[in-house]
C-alpha cells in the first residue's frame, strides 16, 4: 500500500472545459492534433498519440492566494476520457518514460507554500514521494514536466 495518491485534475474542470471552449482565464479553445509531443492527458493522465485530438487551456492547480498560485498550460483529451484512478501508484505510462516526461517534485507546506523542489532523474518517481513525505512539513507536492514546467498532477498523503 502505497503512503500517497495521485490525483489528477477534477473531472468537473475537464468536462466544462470540453463542453464550453473557454478556460477560466476566458481564453477560448480550440481541439488539434496531438502532433508533436506526448502529453499526458491531465484526466486520463495517459500518453497522447499523433491521431488523438487534444484541448490546451490554462490551469492553476494550487488554489492560494499567493504567487505559489501558477497559471499554466496543460491538455487533456478532446472527447471524453475515463479520468485516472490509480491513485495508489504514479502512472506508470510517464514514469518510464523520462525523456518525454523528465519530472520535478514541487512541494507545498500547509500554508500552500512552496518548500522544497526535486528533480527525479533516474530514480523511481514513487520512491522519490515517499521519501519527500518523511517530512511532515510537506502537505502535496506538484509533478510537474521539469522541461516545460507544465503541471501533470497533485500528489497528496495518504
Amino acid at each position: 500500500m502505497s503512503s500517497f495518491k495521485v490525483v489528477p485534475i477534477p473531472h468537473h474542470i475537464a468536462k466544462a472545459i470540453r463542453a464550453k471552449l473557454v478556460d477560466e482565464q476566458g481564453h477560448r479553445l480550440q481541439a488539434t492534433p496531438a502532433g508533436p509531443g506526448a502529453g499526458p492527458c491531465r484526466s486520463c493522465m495517459k500518453k497522447f498519440v499523433p491521431t488523438d485530438r487534444r484541448i490546451l487551456f490554462s490551469y492553476s492547480p494550487n488554489a492560494a492566494d499567493n504567487p505559489y498560485n501558477e497559471i499554466g498550460p496543460i491538455f487533456i483529451h478532446e472527447n471524453e476520457c475515463v479520468p485516472y484512478t490509480n491513485f495508489d501508484q504514479f502512472p506508470v505510462e510517464i514514469k518510464i518514460d523520462k525523456q518525454n516526461f523528465p519530472l520535478t517534485l514541487r512541494c507545498y507546506n500547509k500554508d500552500k507554500r512552496m518548500s522544497h523542489a526535486e528533480m527525479v532523474g533516474e530514480r523511481v518517481v514513487d520512491d522519490v514521494i515517499q521519501n519527500l513525505f518523511v517530512n511532515k512539513d510537506i502537505e502535496y507536492i506538484h509533478a510537474r514536466n521539469a522541461e516545460y514546467g507544465c503541471f501533470i498532477a497533485q500528489i497528496e498523503r495518504v
